[in-house]
């Protein structure tokens, strides 16, 4: 008879589906192309190469003598004054309820789920609320700063978070399952010169070694969903997975808690091909700003930069400067009235 730990146990609906559309439980493994990682970081520096010395100049001009490549940089790729003047972060409500809202859905899985939510929430948010409350920019002072009911409504809405992912996600049996959360994933390329780093979420491993591509990648969603670019994350952490394992996984997915949804993307390697020109022509964008800039803050020659209006706009310093954020936002005004009123 197998032990409890040896099985998946299935005990809502909700999380029969998981299983069979996300997890893909039962369902065969596709064959694991093991040339596949080798050709990706071939790909890679063949295209960073071609940057010759002023990506060795560029690299020289960072603290540690290389360029970090980041999902936050990729997704900053999309206009030369948000690479270069993005907003510093805060914590707003918004961001704090994600960033608890993974530490307690972990915590909930480390204890099998032998404790209430509620009970879960509280002892996650005495914990981050005390690691470093004299820092006034830190999670901890955010956290302290809160009126009680304030604080009280946020940790209900945590609860229930965390009572919804559980109705969706089984437990994970540990001896047929590796889980893996917000492990730092480093890849080094051009002989150090750049590293591409992130945290995914999620790795769930298979325990059987083969020759199939056996790992889950997941990136969990707790704001409202951005599915461009939720795709492009999630692909960068698939890609770094690849380089940093040797073989890719089998599937990547955003995981929307709020929602109880996922949104799945099956391995496919053009797919991955395409990240890595993405990781490529940021690169290449990183490295023209830094011969623009001499490695300060402002760009000699503000007129060379590459600059575009979008979305993002709110997220730079620029906003309320920038000619072309303005005439970015009069153009949504005329194609989206409503979204402006």
């Amino acid at each position: 008879m197998a032990r409890p730990s040896d099985a998946l146990t299935l005990d809502t609906p909700a999380q029969e589906r998981l299983a069979a559309d996300l997890l893909g439980w039962g369902a065969p493994r596709p064959q694991a192309d093991r040339g596949l990682a080798g050709a990706l970081r071939e790909q890679l520096e063949t295209g960073l190469a071609t940057l010759g010395e002023e990506l060795e100049a560029a690299a020289a001009r960072e603290r540690r003598g290389r360029l970090l490549v980041t999902k936050t940089r990729l997704d900053r790729q999309v206009c030369d004054g948000l690479q270069l003047d993005a907003k510093p972060f805060e914590h707003t409500r918004a961001s704090v309820r994600g960033i608890l809202a993974h530490a307690m859905i972990e915590r909930d899985w480390d204890l099998d789920r032998q404790r209430d939510p509620a009970t879960v929430v509280a002892e996650v948010w005495h914990d981050e609320a005390s690691r470093r409350p004299g820092d006034p920019a830190s999670l901890s002072a955010w956290m302290n700063a809160q009126p009680a009911p304030e604080a009280a409504a946020l940790q209900a809405e945590l609860a229930e978070l965390v009572a919804g992912f559980r109705e969706v996600w089984p437990a994970l049996p540990p001896a047929l399952v590796q889980r893996r959360a917000e492990e730092p994933v480093a890849v080094s390329l051009c002989e150090g010169r750049i590293q591409l780093f992130g945290r995914p979420d999620l790795i769930l491993d298979s325990r059987r070694r083969d020759d199939r591509a056996r790992a889950l990648v997941v990136d969990l969603k707790t704001g409202r969903p951005r599915p461009e670019h939720d795709r492009h994350e999630l692909r960068f952490y698939a890609l770094l997975v690849t380089l940093a394992e040797g073989a890719p996984p089998f599937r990547w997915a955003t995981y929307y808690v709020t929602e109880g949804r996922h949104e799945p993307e099956d391995l496919r390697p053009e797919t991955l091909e395409l990240t890595a020109r993405r990781v490529v022509d940021t690169v290449g964008q990183l490295v023209r700003l830094s011969a623009l800039t001499d490695g300060g803050a402002r760009p000699a020659d503000e007129a060379a930069l590459r600059l575009r209006g979008g979305g993002w706009c709110f997220t730079c310093q620029r906003e309320d400067s920038c000619k072309v954020a303005a005439q970015a936002r009069a153009e949504r005004a005329l194609s989206h009235p409503d979204a402006m009123l």
